[in-house]
């Protein structure tokens, strides 16, 4: 197996949070990889930080509209344009996660002759005693997802610690980060690897410690409902429906694409009924919408 690690780290206005991984990094026992940094846009010193602590490395700048999938694309062109071998390994990853000093020497164990192996970092903060992130069975029927139980067979991964080697990126294809750019990019790539017959694994000697307070949107209500239709509509927006609708095409077989997309839509509008009724009850009570 080539010593090749190419580490691609999207980043956006995040200094210190950065600065944390980036300690991390620095204290890795396995010290061959590659780190290219993917700042999409930061005006807060993000790079010249990360270089006072890696002077070797890669960085690409965006222009604040990437996003995930975007940023995890540049960073493939990237490989593929410099000419990555095939074995080579491949991280995925957040800035807003900790890891101890033998998370890469422990991934790159795990690899270990298993061609075609998703390899996701399990998310816990107290050495594995807790896991919150351990893969997911996607139900794409009644789209449906959930974490895996100890042991069960997972279709699906998030990017937030994936291990995957360049050729199989190559075999799985590009993100599509013009109608996917962020929530669900993840899901609709794993899911695809699965078909083309990689292996989605997690493994319990591979750990990140997750941020849990720097998520995107989950909390639509608002006393305004224009600013609620904004945040709801929104890139950020875990429940975007357009973005539903496209993850649906893409990722769910064709029998399956019509009844999930009248799902989505009429949960999305239970939603916004709801919300209208809320910003309507707020309007008429003598408090004014909050700017």
């Amino acid at each position: 197996m080539s010593d090749e690690l190419y580490i691609l780290l999207p980043v956006h206005n995040r200094r210190e949070i950065t600065r944390s991984f980036i300690q991390c990094l620095k204290a890795q026992s396995h010290t061959r990889y590659h780190l290219v940094l993917i700042d999409d846009g930061s005006a807060d010193g993000t790079e010249k930080m990360v270089r006072e602590y890696i002077p070797s490395l890669t960085v690409l700048h965006g222009n604040g509209h990437w996003w995930w999938a975007g940023c995890l694309q540049k960073g493939i062109d990237w490989l593929k344009e410099n000419g990555a071998d095939d074995s080579a390994i491949v991280l995925l990853i957040n800035d807003d996660v900790t890891f101890g000093p033998d998370y890469l020497a422990l991934a790159r164990s795990a690899m270990m002759d298993r061609p075609g192996l998703l390899l996701l970092s399990r998310h816990s903060c107290d050495g594995g005693n807790t896991v919150s992130e351990s893969g997911v069975v996607a139900d794409l029927k009644r789209l449906s997802f959930r974490v895996a139980n100890a042991g069960e067979e997972v279709n699906c991964l998030p990017t937030r610690g994936l291990f995957v080697r360049f050729g199989d990126i190559r075999v799985i294809g590009d993100f599509h980060p013009r109608i996917l750019p962020h929530y669900l990019s993840d899901y609709e790539y794993t899911i695809r690897a699965a078909r083309k017959s990689r292996h989605c694994e997690t493994s319990d000697r591979v750990l990140l410690c997750p941020n849990p307070a720097t998520t995107g949107h989950h909390d639509f209500r608002e006393p305004g409902f224009f600013r609620f239709l904004k945040k709801y509509f929104s890139v950020k927006s875990a429940a975007n429906p357009v973005y539903w609708s496209m993850f649906v095409i893409l990722a769910v077989p064709k029998p399956w694409i019509l009844p999930n997309l009248a799902r989505i839509w009429l949960r999305s509008i239970k939603v916004i009924f709801s919300q209208m009724i809320f910003s309507l009850q707020h309007l008429f009570s003598g408090h004014p919408p909050v700017r």
